[in-house]
């Protein structure tokens, strides 16, 4: 019994460590990371992390006008992904206008 809880124990340490470094105009850096099983789940983790910083932020992200940038990285300082947010707010009075353009590789010929 004792081995198959080490076992489980050494597989849980030995998940890989992600980085979720965020530039939002002032650059936070994640120099302890958290571990996660995969790829995928640090990809829904930027998003969940993402999300949950601009809901914080508050007027600040509306203000900004620049996007705000998560650079996602392993425990080696490989680039693994990015993220960018950015809001845009109009001057003026402004209309959304959907493109009617087919788009590339719909399958029309």
């Amino acid at each position: 019994m004792a081995s198959l809880l080490d076992c489980r124990n050494q597989r849980e340490h030995n998940m890989p460590i992600y980085h979720f470094h965020v530039d939002n105009g002032e650059f936070t850096p994640d120099p302890n990371g958290i571990e996660l099983p995969d790829l995928t789940a640090a990809r829904r983790e930027a998003v969940r992390a993402a999300g949950e910083i601009i809901n914080e932020s508050n007027r600040s992200f509306w203000e900004h006008m620049t996007p705000w940038i998560m650079n996602v990285t392993d425990s080696e300082d490989r680039l693994l992904f990015t993220l960018q947010f950015g809001a845009k707010v109009p001057s003026g009075s402004a209309r959304y206008i959907p493109s009617t353009k087919e788009p590339e590789g719909s399958g029309s010929t």
